[in-house]
């Protein structure tokens, strides 16, 4: 992406994303193959978004990415007072703090990637945790969760993506030239479950 794109696109989101993920897009693509398949960044006929992004929250982009155990808090007690589903209004009214609870849990981040099976790599671009990558995987467990590091500290955007070049490079090497991806065993990544 040219300088005057990039700036275009965060003058819309009201957010300047975080280094790594910047350089990035300007100076190696925007979007396409990596630790994920990472959704391009274009500008479309609504303006710039994410290409087959129904998830990421553009107005809320600019919001800190919130704390995740807080917000497990909340989770906790709004299930505490769930109505009986034959209460068809009260049950409505539940569900749809609940979808607003949910949305708001990703204030502040980019769904980088749909991984599959409800999985999600998220850029956090607000907030904190601005420039790290969380794993999101509320279809199994409820939780969102940072990618981290071999030390334990969270992973930026760019230790993501080298720690799968280096992998990468690695299959390479073992696969004389041919690689496909799932040959690609980048350690962060993998790591998402543990």
């Amino acid at each position: 992406m040219t300088e005057r794109e990039l700036a275009e696109a965060e003058q819309q989101f009201g957010v300047v994303m975080p280094d790594g993920y910047r350089q990035f897009l300007r100076y190696v693509d925007a979007g396409g193959t990596g630790p994920v398949t990472m959704r391009r960044l274009s500008r479309g006929r609504d303006g710039w978004g994410w290409e087959n992004d129904q998830d990421t929250d553009l107005p809320a982009l600019a919001a800190p990415f919130p704390d995740q155990e807080s917000h497990e808090d909340q989770r906790k007690e709004l299930e505490a007072v769930q109505p009986p589903r034959s209460d068809e209004a009260a049950w409505a009214a539940w569900q749809r703090r609940c979808d607003d609870l949910d949305r708001a849990q990703t204030a502040g981040a980019v769904y980088l990637s749909d991984d599959g099976c409800g999985f999600y790599t998220l850029l956090i671009c607000s907030g904190a945790e601005r420039g790290n990558v969380w794993f999101d995987r509320r279809a199994t467990s409820d939780v969102i969760v940072p990618l981290r590091n071999r030390d334990g500290t969270h992973a930026t955007f760019t230790d993501f993506y080298l720690d799968w070049l280096d992998a990468a490079e690695r299959a390479l090497a073992v696969n004389r030239g041919r690689l496909r991806r799932c040959e690609i065993q980048g350690p962060i990544y993998e790591a998402r479950f543990d």
